[in-house]
């Protein structure tokens, strides 16, 4: 597993300059110091989950003390990251990996409730863990996902994953073969009444009597009435949940002999636990949805936005491949674009009935001669699309994604792709999700580091697709939306964005902008003091955009600009360019919706 970048050092980056200086100058900017925070190459970077190679000496110490090895416990998290139980909830294996992580790079010790609620939970710089508890909700909900896995798909397991109560630094425990299975525990429905879990946590947390002489002769201090307190109304909460369980459903009241009328009723309550359990950036279907790493066969690895994917699986000849020291920009996650499948091959990936939107990444790695390889695709036998990979992504170790969209099964229940080209064909990753038919999955961007859910329950994206410019984020109110937290980074600078889309189709965009720095009584400039234009496509859709001339001087106020009817380029691409004039171009938020 790769270490994770914790990175807080909160270097401020500057903005300065006209648009000459800027596209000539790519220094360090100069807005004043201390007001961006500058984007660090990885808040919470992408876990590759391995079993790589450890030190002889240490893998030998711990076969000798009975412990397991690095090695072992490595192993371990990809099995569980794998499992069904945690691909239904990608929250919980984000927060799994990164404190595996932490432990794996010997900063277990250093895990506090903010760089978890910042790093990983996408809880902005001003999260207050005595005010938010957030991280103990989610962590204690780890402990008993992790217990319920044990007792069920991992029974078998010779090595145990513990978070002990209080604390957040993960233990690999081994287990002996005389173990007795733990019977496994009723569906969880995640409590996130902070009353009900206080009283979880007055009881989980509580130290031993025998570890605490000193309360014995302190019967009468004012702490124990709380504990009566946290009981009670543990006992309400233990009680709501047997009950949840326990009571009669319709089939069993009328005598109904059926099995799968107590099945059913487990399968609700799984459902209900689901649905309270989704984390905050799910998208809708996302516990459905399907991601392969093509030629990969070392683990699961863990992107940017909490998504799991898979090893190589699914698939019918054709040969692996790997670069890792290729660098690939348009993407935060460069380990998906890395290893791929090559040759002439197929995969044969089984769906349940339905629509599905299919995903194909490719970045082209291998340019040892001016001949470079064109890639034909296949859905079900029928030809869909036949790309030169780095003709599309415009350059080589560059990023891009092609989309299909009102994709299903075949009669026999299987998605048939089909790769062959030129030179040979080649694919990195391959996902799959359920799909709107006649819509492509809307695309929604924020120049965040993490996923942001809005007012409305719509999942923002960590910022992804671009090239050039820098990211920062202030912390500042925004007033006229019902989403501040959208507005609180920027990409500025002189960049791109080319977002994939469905071929042949017309969209919607939507720009979001806020002016942070340049807002009076706090900088001396005003209006006019930031001018930049926007293309798409080469179509103008912003010119001599002034953004504190939109909201009349006002600084710090939301200001969204939308542009109907935009043809998606022959490539399938929606390709933004913010070109600056006086001082920097910037953008807080990015979304493509077909029209």
């Amino acid at each position: 597993m790769q270490k994770l970048d914790n990175n807080q050092s909160g270097n401020a980056v500057q903005e300065s300059g006209n648009a000459v200086q800027n596209s000539k100058n790519a220094g360090p900017s100069s807005e004043r110091a201390g007001l961006h925070v500058s984007d660090h190459s990885s808040m919470v970077a992408s876990a590759k989950v391995t079993a790589p190679s450890v030190d002889s000496f240490i893998a030998s110490e711990a076969e000798a003390t009975g412990q397991p090895t690095n090695e072992e416990e490595r192993a371990e998290l990809a099995r569980v990251l794998g499992s069904e139980m945690f691909k239904r909830s990608p929250k919980l294996s984000r927060l799994l990996s990164y404190l595996c992580d932490k432990y794996f790079s010997g900063e277990g010790g250093e895990l506090k409730e903010y760089s978890i609620a910042v790093d990983v939970l996408g809880r902005d710089t001003e999260f207050d863990p005595q005010l938010n508890a957030v991280v103990r909700v989610d962590t204690h909900h780890l402990r008993k996902r992790l217990k319920q896995y044990y007792a069920v798909e991992g029974s078998a397991h010779g090595i145990e994953i513990v978070i002990p109560t209080g604390q957040y630094t993960p233990k690999f425990v081994p287990i002996p073969e005389s173990h007795q299975p733990r019977q496994a525990e009723p569906p969880e429905v995640e409590l996130t009444d902070e009353a009900s879990l206080a009283a979880v946590e007055e009881i989980e947390e509580r130290p031993p009597e025998a570890e605490r002489p000193e309360e014995k002769l302190k019967a009468s201090s004012p702490k124990w009435p709380r504990l009566i307190v946290g009981l009670a109304v543990a006992a309400v909460a233990g009680a709501l949940l047997w009950t949840m369980f326990n009571r009669p459903h319709p089939a069993e009241k009328e005598g109904s002999t059926q099995s799968g009328a107590t099945v059913a009723a487990v399968s609700r309550g799984e459902e209900a636990a689901q649905s309270k359990t989704a984390p905050a950036g799910a998208l809708p279907g996302e516990t459905e949805a399907i991601r392969i790493l093509a030629g990969d066969h070392n683990g699961n690895y863990v992107d940017k936005a909490g998504h799991l994917w898979l090893s190589d699986r699914y698939f019918k000849g054709g040969e692996t491949f790997r670069r890792d020291s290729r660098e690939i920009s348009r993407t935060q996650d460069p380990e998906i674009f890395r290893s791929g499948r090559q040759g002439q091959f197929v995969y044969e990936i089984p769906l349940s009935p339905g629509t599905y939107e299919l995903h194909l990444y490719f970045a082209e790695t291998s340019f040892e001669s001016e001949a470079l390889r064109s890639v034909s695709v296949a859905i079900n036998g029928l030809p869909v699309s036949t790309l030169d990979v780095a003709s599309d992504a415009e350059g080589v170790n560059t990023a891009t994604m092609k989309i299909f969209k009102d994709i299903s099964p075949a009669k026999d229940g299987i998605l048939h792709l089909t790769f062959q080209g030129t030179g040979p064909s080649f694919v990195n990753a391959l996902e799959i999700l359920p799909g709107t038919p006649g819509k492509m999955i809307p695309v929604r961007i924020a120049a965040r580091d993490t996923i942001y859910r809005d007012h409305l329950g719509q999942v923002w994206m960590p910022d992804q697709y671009f090239l050039g410019g820098r990211r920062s984020s202030r912390k500042t109110a925004i007033e006229g939306t019902s989403d501040p937290e959208l507005y609180i980074a920027q990409r500025f600078g002189h960049f791109t964005y080319s977002i994939p889309v469905a071929e042949g189709g017309h969209y919607a965009i939507t720009l979001y902008f806020a002016e942070t720095y340049f807002a009076p009584p706090e900088s001396v400039g005003g209006i006019g003091s930031r001018v930049f234009d926007v293309y798409c496509n080469g179509t103008t859709l912003l010119k001599d955009f002034d953004i504190l001339k939109e909201t009349g001087g006002v600084g710090n106020r939301a200001v969204i600009k939308v542009f109907h009817n935009m043809p998606a380029s022959p490539q399938g691409k929606i390709n933004l360019t913010f070109v600056p004039i006086n001082n920097y171009a910037l953008v807080t938020a990015i979304e493509v919706a077909e029209e």
